[in-house]
């Protein structure tokens, strides 16, 4: 990177410090009022390893200058993760409980960006997006969560989970974007159009872009970078690490900074426009980072060969840089009157400026840069080396309510270390924190990236083919945990449920209320209970938000989960959803919320008593119009060790499905007196022809 352009972008992202340390600042208020900053500092040696057993006295911290006293201080260290499983047990690791929860990890929260906006058509570098999201989420540890967001398919992403087989889909489905990478060099005149001897007669004006079609797609990828940060403003205190791939924003400072002349300089007027917007917004980018305590590692996944092998051939096919008189580009991608560029000088000059781009992104939040490599795997080892071993360091707030930044400095009294951090932090904002409590418990419950887990929530979800315009249904079983009251109390519970695509358009909403009797116990007992709902969707995939607000305490909780609902009515062979039924059951209510949908009154619970009967309930569809035909029916119950303790086939007769809906249902009784305590894995598949489908549950035996 050139001196002084790498100077302007340190510049504009707000002064990155030379002391390489990596911190996340965050306030925290403890008994008494105290408002406290907490830092979670990672410390490296010279050869990058986590350096353990420091203590509060090795630290130092600087506050706009002043030393703070360090109030809490506790070692962090995040169990590796265990290898990919193999042999017999591979579901214990791949298979994800159907119960979604708003519990928040114990782990790290990690967004993987694919900026597939700026992914070219190139195999060679789309493969090598696809293997940093492989590796990226078998690498992640059990109490991880992910969220997978893209740049321009935006249908494929996958919001917060732990989920591996999720996480995996959202990642097989980047696909390269439309960046065309010429500069606008292919909307320059053809001098072979404009006469038969380019040297003589052609004029220099003519020979610049008319305008470049990358703007819209780089605004695309920028906005979206904009959009992760401001969401990470609602996510827990926490570590927040953005794990970015991608070539690059092609963000051009030096031809933002310069006039566009009358005589033309080399590119048109709506691209420096562009330039200069670009250029504007990535302090308040870098700003916005630093405030929400995001932490960004950039991964190219353009390697060793970098993005001019990909560049280069595509502008020796465009007609206007076949102009006798060439020359190199300066440093804001011009030439001089009267030439046109050296393909291969303007290829470099386009890869360094995403590279520049994605290594001041780094920079300026306490990560790292992979650039020029082709050592993906190390990358990543080294995102994971330094998001696992931290230490959490506390101190009392300077000025707390007045929303101002300070500058921080965080230091450690050891020989050849390095310290990971950003260099600023935001003091809480008394105005916001006062207009948010005025918002109503439920939207603001709904409204966060993450749940609001001041209710305990679990949710089973479980799609059908209904009838009416949509098609399908979505049953619904709400399992609330809240404090026991110490009298039998008779609690109303208002569960609003709103779904979502993939990419964020709202597609249903369905309000139920519910009064659930709950049993009285001691100051220290719970009390579970189950609310019974459903929405209507169409085929199709989506995340569903539910906001419970209960009466009895007049606490509010909201959970966040996918689901995907078959079109029914086309596939050759489809399953429902799975949903148990328990003996002895616990409260529940409205009981005839899924009247007409199913025959039971099921549950969220997934853990029982080997005393306990429970039944797994399924229904199995045929589409089309073709005849019913007979249906291969598999039902496996394997254990942790890999052992079968059911392995169930039969067919099932044409005859015994329904002619109308056609379908039949399938209740599987599980021997619950004889099953090994512990993990157990139910697997219910069906398969007509060479059509198959497949719903697996894990459940648990005390």
């Amino acid at each position: 990177m050139r001196s002084h352009q790498r100077f302007a972008l340190i510049a504009i992202a707000l002064a990155v410090a030379s002391v390489v340390v990596w911190a996340r600042p965050f306030r925290q208020t403890f008994h008494g009022g105290i408002e406290m900053v907490q830092i979670g500092a990672t410390v490296l040696d010279k050869e990058g390893h986590i350096v353990r057993g420091l203590t509060a006295k090795d630290f130092t911290i600087l506050e706009d200058g002043k030393p703070q006293t360090i109030v809490t201080f506790e070692p962090m260290d995040m169990p590796d993760p265990p290898a990919a499983a193999s042999g017999p047990t591979p579901w214990t690791r791949a298979v994800a409980p159907d119960v979604q929860t708003n519990a928040l990890p114990d782990g790290r929260l990690f967004v993987l960006f694919m900026d597939d906006a700026m992914l070219p058509l190139d195999p060679r570098i789309l493969e090598n997006a696809k293997q940093v999201g492989r590796s990226m989420v078998a690498r992640l540890g059990l109490a991880d969560e992910m969220a997978v967001v893209f740049s321009e398919h935006s249908g494929a992403a996958q919001n917060f989970t732990s989920d591996r087989a999720k996480l995996l889909k959202a990642v097989e489905g980047v696909s390269a974007g439309s960046a065309e990478y010429d500069l606008g060099w292919s909307t320059a005149p053809n001098p072979s159009l404009v006469c038969g001897d380019p040297k003589k007669c052609i004029l220099p004006s003519d020979l610049h872009p008319v305008w470049d079609g990358d703007d819209g797609v780089r605004m695309r990828a920028f906005r979206t970078l904009q959009d992760i940060a401001e969401a990470f403003s609602e996510t827990p205190e926490r570590r927040k690490t953005l794990v970015y791939v991608s070539p690059g924003v092609t963000v051009n400072f030096s031809d933002a900074n310069s006039p566009v002349l009358a005589s033309g300089t080399g590119r048109g007027m709506a691209s420096h426009v562009a330039a200069q917007s670009l250029a504007s917004g990535v302090a308040a980018l870098m700003h916005e980072f630093e405030r929400n305590n995001v932490t960004v590692y950039a991964v190219d996944p353009a390697g060793s060969a970098g993005l001019e092998a990909y560049i280069a051939p595509r502008l020796r096919n465009i007609p206007a840089l076949t102009y006798a008189k060439m020359a190199p580009v300066d440093d804001a991608g011009h030439v001089p009157l009267g030439t046109v560029p050296l393909v291969d000088s303007l290829a470099h000059f386009e890869g360094n400026l995403g590279r520049d781009f994605l290594q001041i992104t780094a920079d300026s939040t306490g990560g790292h840069a992979f650039i020029n490599t082709s050592d993906f795997e190390g990358a990543l080892s080294q995102i994971l080396r330094e998001t696992s071993s931290y230490y959490w360091i506390g101190y009392a707030a300077t000025d707390p309510g007045s929303g101002k930044m300070h500058r921080l400095s965080v230091k450690v009294d050891r020989p050849g270390v390095e310290v990971r951090t950003r260099n600023i932090y935001y003091a809480s904002d008394a105005k916001a924190a006062a207009k948010e409590a005025k918002a109503s418990p439920v939207s603001t419950a709904m409204a966060g990236v993450l749940p609001r887990a001041e209710v305990p929530l679990g949710v089973v979800l479980a799609p059908f083919a209904a009838p009416g315009p949509t098609g399908a249904t979505v049953a619904i079983v709400l399992g609330v945990t809240q404090p026991a009251p110490p009298a039998e109390t008779t609690s109303q519970v208002d569960l609003l449920t709103r779904a979502y695509t993939a990419d964020g358009q709202f597609r249903g909403v369905h309000a139920q209320t519910a009064e659930v009797t709950i049993r009285p116990g001691g100051p220290n007992d719970v009390a579970r209970y189950e609310v019974l709902s459903r929405i209507d969707l169409k085929p199709g995939r989506y995340q569903l938000r539910l906001a419970a607000h209960s009466t009895t305490d007049a606490r509010t909780g909201s959970v966040f989960a996918d689901v995907e609902v078959p079109d029914f009515a086309k596939a050759l062979v489809s399953l429902s959803g799975v949903l148990f039924e328990a003996t002895p059951s616990i409260a529940d209510a409205p009981r005839d919320a899924l009247v007409g949908i199913v025959p039971i009154v099921p549950t969220a619970e997934r853990g029982f008593d080997r005393s306990a009967k429970a039944n797994a309930f399924v229904r199995v569809y045929q589409g089309g119009t073709a005849a019913l035909a007979p249906i291969a029916l598999a039902i496996r119950i394997v254990d942790a060790t890999g052992v079968a303790r059911l392995d169930r086939h039969e067919t099932i007769a044409a005859s015994s499905f329904d002619a109308k809906t056609r379908s039949v249902d399938e209740r599987v009784a599980l021997p619950l007196a004889t099953l090994p305590a512990g993990d157990l894995l139910l697997t219910v598949e069906v398969r007509l022809s060479q059509t198959a489908a497949e719903r697996q549950v894990r459940f648990t035996v005390r």
